[in-house]
């Protein structure tokens, strides 16, 4: 889909408001009991926000909404008071009421893991003062396609290339996931709004910046609907895991949550076995469970020989027929013929 094609405002304002329509509808991401919603509409100053914001004004008669503009100032940039400045002048174009957040972002660790939390964390607050239902974001279907890409890179699960979930359990909404980057950015450029761009997009010291300039379009030479494909494929994985949790729970339940039973658990479907092992890998140490764990928990429940060294001092063994977790326990003496499934 070519990125630099022009569209008059009616046709700009037609094409992405019938797909944000069509989305809010179809992914069910507004209550539909007739009832009035109050929106936090996250605000960067960037053109997706910008679009998001006119879409749902637009729409706000249709939906009974109630919108109210935020843009978090994070302290990171000596620009960043420009952009919620831009982000206030859009919502006095359109008519929306504006509130300029400002959070303290932690130094440690990964700044744009803190960031995004200190974030959210302002968004929700802002909300529950609000009475909102829901925190909108402007992530397009671009996004959903390049977080696709980025964690298949890393390896990811099939939950992780499920990517962007239209709507979360805490409330915020992706009512832009079915739109095309492009197609925003021609009716945020259509209708004369400012916007600004994020430097750091361009910063290809990012895996994000490197996959929009570099791998998509390559891609997108190969195959012209890779990023409707991806999401796509995005929305299959969702569904997939889904169902894998829901069998997952039922394995575990059967089994045994806290010692599950090694008779039950190897017999099963190796898919919905290893999500079952993953969720109790999970509540038994606190901590996500890692492919290499995963795997070399799978092998000691098929030969019930060995541990596997989970984290924070856990191993996991078989014991009296069920799938056991001690924590700091000393590791198993070897014996002859015993295999150690460490991971």
């Amino acid at each position: 889909m070519a990125h630099n094609r022009l569209y008059a405002p009616a046709v700009a304002a037609e094409n992405v408001l019938g797909i944000v329509r069509r989305t809010l509808t179809e992914r069910a991401l507004l209550a539909s009991d007739g009832a009035p919603h109050i929106v936090v509409v996250a605000c960067s100053g960037g053109a997706d926000s910008c679009a998001l914001l006119l879409a749902l004004a637009r729409l706000a008669p249709q939906w009974s909404l109630s919108l109210v503009a935020a843009s978090v100032d994070h302290g990171l940039r000596a620009d960043a008071a420009a952009d919620v400045a831009i982000a206030a002048a859009q919502a006095e174009r359109l008519g929306v009421p504006f509130r300029a957040l400002t959070v303290q972002v932690a130094r440690s660790g990964s700044l744009q893991a803190a960031a995004r939390e200190a974030r959210y964390a302002a968004l929700h607050a802002l909300a529950k003062q609000h009475g909102a239902s829901a925190i909108a974001v402007g992530h397009t279907q671009d996004d959903q396609a390049e977080t696709v890409l980025a964690r298949m890179l890393r390896g990811g699960s099939v939950r992780g290339i499920g990517g962007i979930a239209p709507r979360r359990a805490d409330g915020v909404i992706r009512p832009l996931l079915d739109c095309t980057r492009a197609d925003v950015r021609a009716l945020v450029r259509a209708e004369g709004l400012p916007f600004v761009d994020d430097p750091s997009n361009d910063d290809r010291r990012f895996l994000r910046a490197r996959l929009r300039a570099e791998i998509v379009p390559a891609l997108r030479d190969i195959d012209p609907r890779v990023v409707a494909h991806l999401a796509g494929l995005a929305d299959d994985a969702r569904a997939a895991d889904r169902a894998l949790r829901g069998g997952a729970t039922r394995l575990l339940t059967r089994a045994g949550r806290e010692a599950p039973a090694i008779a039950l658990l190897t017999p099963a479907d190796p898919a919905l076995r290893r999500r079952a092992l993953a969720r109790w890998a999970s509540a038994t140490t606190g901590r996500a469970c890692s492919r290499a764990h995963l795997e070399a928990l799978d092998r000691l429940v098929q030969t019930g020989r060995g541990e596997v060294r989970l984290v924070a001092g856990w191993v996991a063994r078989v014991s009296e027929a069920r799938l056991v977790a001690v924590s700091g326990s000393p590791p198993l003496q070897r014996t002859a013929g015993d295999s150690r499934n460490g991971a």
